[in-house]
């Protein structure tokens, strides 16, 4: 048996659309079962569509032989083209953007305006290079809208979901040399090239991995929703406390420049929820949130501790640097009106700073001297900044000893001083 035959019977197009067949309807039920269970979930309603639509569409068009031209190629392919549409348009949704449904259905349109053509009906090179152009250019789309939802979104998925529609728009594009310079589709005597059958089989696959890629891009978006939940806090939008010590202590641990830790407790704040409420006080909250990021630099590390009390690590920052910020957001705390509920409510913030030099400090340690400053602060009538160096010594040692000891015995050398 030649090699020829033997790659025939291997590439047997029937079989192959049987299988893409089958493998598209188990994505259109599972996506449509996901739609049913989350209404909210467009995309997933999108692709469930489109595989119907392409499941559709590659069966009339399979049956040509068997059924009239006009409804195995004439209402086949505009079909098919819905789907195509569909399948870009679950992407962009999925980006969340709204889709553009007669840009979706724009190549099922043309399809039905030069079905009359009699360079359409007869030739089945024309056909296959339009079709080749369609399927290519939706493909492609929907690689770019990967690619572009990855400057706002970034997913480790991304990458390969581009990768895999882009190649599948590049399997399609590849049609278009092999019919105009090889072979016909299809011959005379209705048998198909090899090269036709061979890429038929890759887009078959590839279309499969095209549509599992928006599973891997759903996963990865909720898993990224899961560790960002568990790491901001839901009020403020900041950075919790666990997420905190995990970044600082992970940038403390590296030799390097000066850091100063910043420890902010709005004063009174029980007065606020006792007489204008708790959501008084979650406003209160939520607008000091805002003003924090907008004062810090942009390297600062924020969050929210806990209750009224807030921290901040500044990398690179030194004792007058550190001190000169935190009294700059202390005074615009001072001046910062808060509306709510047709009033306006004001607040003021005491700071405990502590500021580390070129040795490595542990973060507890830089922790509780802040705590040591911030509790000074309240203690010499709040609203004010009270800031310490550690010294070189101290943070060397800092392994030998408890951290609140050790702030205890900086504060008692520094505390007389340099206060802010």
């Amino acid at each position: 048996m030649s090699r020829t035959a033997i790659l025939e019977q291997f590439l047997h197009l029937p079989t192959i659309m049987v299988v893409y067949a089958l493998g598209t309807l188990v994505v259109a039920i599972i996506s449509l079962g996901i739609w049913w269970h989350d209404r909210s979930n467009k995309a997933s309603a999108m692709l469930g569509l489109a595989s119907v639509a392409g499941i559709v569409g590659a069966v009339l068009h399979g049956l040509r032989l068997v059924v009239p031209f006009w409804l195995s190629t004439g209402l086949g392919f505009p079909i098919a083209f819905a789907g195509i549409g569909l399948f870009w348009s679950a992407f962009a949704v999925f980006e969340n953007r709204r889709p553009n449904y007669l840009m979706a259905f724009a190549g099922a349109l043309l399809s039905l305006a030069i079905y009359p053509l009699p360079l359409f009906q007869d030739s089945t090179v024309f056909r296959a290079v339009f079709a080749a152009v369609i399927f290519g250019t939706y493909n492609g789309l929907a690689a770019w809208e990967v690619y572009r939802g990855g400057r706002r979104e970034p997913l480790p998925s991304r990458a390969l979901a581009c990768g895999i529609n882009l190649g599948h728009a590049l399997l399609w594009l590849a049609r278009i040399p092999f019919a105009l310079f090889v072979a016909p589709p299809v011959d005379a005597q209705e048998h198909y090239a090899l090269w036709f059958v061979a890429l038929s089989l890759l887009s078959a696959l590839s279309n499969m991995f095209g549509m599992f890629s928006l599973a891997m891009l759903a996963r990865d978006r909720s898993e990224r929703r899961y560790r960002i939940a568990a790491e901001t806090d839901a009020l403020t939008g900041l950075d919790n406390r666990r997420s905190f010590i995990a970044k600082t202590e992970a940038m403390l641990a590296r030799p390097g420049g000066p850091s100063a830790m910043l420890l902010c407790d709005l004063d009174h704040f029980k007065a606020v929820n006792d007489t204008d409420g708790h959501l008084a006080g979650d406003r209160v909250l939520v607008a000091f949130s805002e003003l924090l990021r907008r004062h810090m630099p942009e390297n600062a590390v924020v969050a929210r501790f806990g209750g009224e009390e807030f921290a901040c690590l500044l990398p690179g920052a030194g004792l007058e640097q550190a001190r000169t910020v935190a009294d700059a957001f202390r005074e615009a705390v001072g001046r910062q009106a808060i509306p709510f509920e047709g009033r306006t409510l004001s607040v003021t913030v005491s700071i405990g700073v502590a500021v580390k030099g070129e040795r490595i400090a542990p973060l507890d340690l830089l922790l509780a001297s802040a705590d040591t400053m911030l509790y000074l602060a309240k203690a010499e009538g709040r609203n004010c900044v009270r800031a310490m160096q550690l010294p070189g010594a101290l943070a060397a040692s800092a392994g030998r000893g408890g951290a609140s000891d050790q702030a205890g015995a900086v504060a008692g050398r520094t505390l007389h001083s340099r206060p802010a």
